[in-house]
């Protein structure tokens, strides 16, 4: 059961994305949530920096903006460039896959190599 007293929102992993454990933001007016590599695993993926990205809830609408990253932030494969909204069933890409190079520390794990991709489910709005 997903229960929510206020609007939130659930960042659901996709098959192929760096794995990451389900998450759910809860807001309150006018705070906004910032989402970096750890925010998701606790290695976090190599894609994304941190923060990588801000999420907020603004007159019952749940708004997201990329933090001027290096590899990006997708909704539904369109990079955005402004604040953009996040509707219920949106595919979020936080990052583009990294190819391992000599430049990739041999601790990071091929998983850390991929984006950060996540299914939005919103409650509450």
């Amino acid at each position: 059961m997903n229960f929510c007293v206020a609007p939130c929102l659930t960042l659901s992993p996709m098959a192929d994305s760096c794995p990451f454990e389900a998450i759910r933001l809860s807001f309150t007016c006018n705070v906004r949530i910032p989402l970096g590599p750890t925010t998701f695993t606790p290695g976090g993926s190599m894609s994304i920096s941190s923060p990588h990205v801000e999420i907020w809830l603004q007159n019952k609408q749940v708004l997201i903006r990329d933090q001027n990253t290096a590899y990006g932030t997708y909704v539904n494969g369109i990079r955005i460039v402004q604040q953009t909204l996040l509707q219920n069933g949106d595919i979020l890409t936080l990052g583009v896959p990294i190819i391992r190079s000599s430049a990739v520390p041999t601790h990071v794990t091929n998983a850390q190599l991929k984006p950060i991709k996540a299914i939005v489910t919103i409650v509450g709005v």
